[in-house]
């Protein structure tokens, strides 16, 4: 009786649930600082999200990169049964490297994070093409790197391999990452050379003006007594009237006093009769108003002009790839993440390996 199946099947378990759990941490933090580098930042923030929160990102993902890997994968393994077995994983890798960039910066920059090719992006690129070579490059590196980091964690004979492999397995997916959102940054100053150009509108003085030989009428005023009626369901057809203004001056209206059996004099408070050459007298406020908001509220502060000065704005980079992309690895935050990624790659890889050791048909296989 093959006993194998009985630690086969828990194994096979736990390296289902290890392996959701790292690739769900491992998908934050790798868009974590994809957006930080993209925005412009040189220093990572590490966020505490809620757990709910980071589930779609796995998905998200997913759809991005096996859309190029999944058939990569399986055309690296067709060519891996000949003479050629490094294939499996060589294939997989150089596609990933050509066309993975397009599809993430595409869900950057395009109408929706789902869409995985955005033409604005090829524009972008043309217009800086040494920016793409430079990122070529040192992805070219990194994905070696991440390639044979995956080999010594999950297939390499040896437990010794596992622990060399999974931080560097690790460190590799966010330096990618960095890499990934600096040439994002770089493109952000960029314009499209497919982008359309805006009709410049006409200014009042550029409009064209009528042609003689089309005369414009003139419009003739009517009274409302010849304008059409209007139609009511209440009252029925309405019509309008004239207003005759007579040419004879109008007598003027002075004030009197209200009560008129109280001489003026007496009564200063009342109204008084007033020439048209005599100015009202006007008396101080009795109270002083009071402010309608403190002074606090209305002056702006430190912070909100700093928001409104926007001098802290990210600029163009002078220097896109410097040393200074790696230098998050070392940020005392970084390492924590780091750290806590590559425990749960530990447990993981450790899980496939025991379940590659115990699996029923693998002398069949062999």
């Amino acid at each position: 009786m093959d006993l194998r199946a009985f630690i086969f099947v828990p194994a096979l378990v736990a390296c289902v649930i290890l392996g959701f759990l790292f690739a769900l941490f491992l998908a934050n933090a790798y868009l974590n600082v994809l957006q930080s580098t993209g925005s412009g930042a040189r220093d990572m923030a590490w966020p505490s999200e809620p757990f709910v929160d980071n589930f779609w990102k796995v998905f998200y993902l997913g759809w991005l990169i096996g859309l190029w890997l999944g058939p990569a994968w399986f055309l690296g393994a067709a060519f891996a049964k000949g003479d050629v077995p490094w294939m499996r994983y060589a294939l997989p890798l150089a596609v990933f490297w050509l066309l993975y960039p397009f599809s993430q910066l595409s869900s950057l920059s395009g109408p929706s994070i789902w869409l995985p090719i955005h033409h604005d992006v090829f524009g972008r690129i043309a217009r800086k093409p040494h920016v793409a070579i430079g990122f070529l490059v040192l992805s070219a590196g990194t994905l070696a790197i991440f390639g044979l980091a995956f080999h010594w964690t999950f297939t390499a004979t040896g437990i010794v391999y596992l622990f060399l492999g999974s931080p560097l397995f690790v460190t590799a997916a966010l330096v990618y990452s960095r890499l990934l959102g600096r040439l994002a940054f770089s493109l952000m100053f960029t314009k499209s050379i497919l982008a359309r150009k805006k009709k410049r509108k006409l200014a009042k003085e550029e409009v064209p003006d009528a042609s003689p030989s089309q005369p414009v009428e003139e419009s003739e005023f009517r009274p409302p007594s010849e304008l059409p009626p209007i139609q009511t369901p209440d009252e029925g057809d309405l019509t309008g009237y004239d207003i005759r203004v007579e040419d004879a001056p109008r007598k003027r209206v002075k004030a009197q006093s209200a009560n008129d059996r109280e001489p003026a004099a007496a009564s200063p408070s009342r109204l008084k009769q007033a020439d048209d050459d005599e100015a009202y007298g006007v008396r101080p406020p009795e109270v002083e108003p009071e402010e309608r908001a403190p002074v606090d509220v209305v002056k702006p502060s430190a912070l909100e002009m700093k928001l409104l000065c926007r001098a802290d704005a990210p600029k163009p980079p002078k220097q896109v790839w410097s040393p200074q992309v790696l230098a998050f690895v070392l940020q005392p935050d970084t390492l924590v993440v780091i750290g806590l990624l590559t425990t749960l790659c530990l447990m993981f890889g450790a899980a496939v390996r025991v379940a590659r050791e115990f699996n029923p048909t693998r002398g069949a296989t062999d």
